[in-house]
């Protein structure tokens, strides 16, 4: 599997909470990273969030150079309970801005889902760039490391 086209960046904390933390988990079989790929737990093993994630684990910290072998070692930043992170949106999601109730999930090359609003792991707090670029919030998370 190759790294994902878009990747996320971590840009604050809304309740004013230090940026996280790296923790060390093993990689799941063939996982290929860039720094910001959104990452999933999944049979305790690290791997790429993709459609109907409903529970976020947080973003590489580190790029792979080569397909991952399982159980290799893989940084990751763990997102929190108010982490903002900024990715790309594979359509307009002004309409998702403000919290609106409607939570999203990825796209296979890493993006937000925009037209998959039901039932995802992310909160659209704010866009620009006409709505391609999204600072999102995780709406659930498979841990919470405060």
């Amino acid at each position: 599997m190759a790294a994902p086209q878009y990747s996320w960046e971590y840009v604050t904390n809304l309740f004013g909470l230090e940026p996280p933390k790296t923790a060390v988990f093993q990689a799941s079989t063939a996982l290929e990273t860039k720094i910001g790929t959104a990452l999933i737990l999944t049979g305790g093993e690290l791997d790429e969030a993709t459609a109907s994630v409903v529970l976020f684990a947080g973003l590489a910290a580190e790029a792979t150079s080569a397909p991952a072998t399982a159980g290799d070692p893989i940084k990751i930043y763990m997102i929190r309970p108010g982490d903002v992170i900024k990715g790309t949106a594979d359509a307009d999601a002004s309409a998702l801005s403000g919290f609106s109730g409607k939570t999203g999930d990825f796209n296979a090359d890493g993006s937000l889902d925009v037209a998959d609003d039901d039932n995802g792991c992310l909160s659209v707090w704010r866009t620009e760039d006409a709505g391609l670029t999204v600072f999102c919030t995780v709406n659930s998370a498979k841990m919470a490391i405060c």
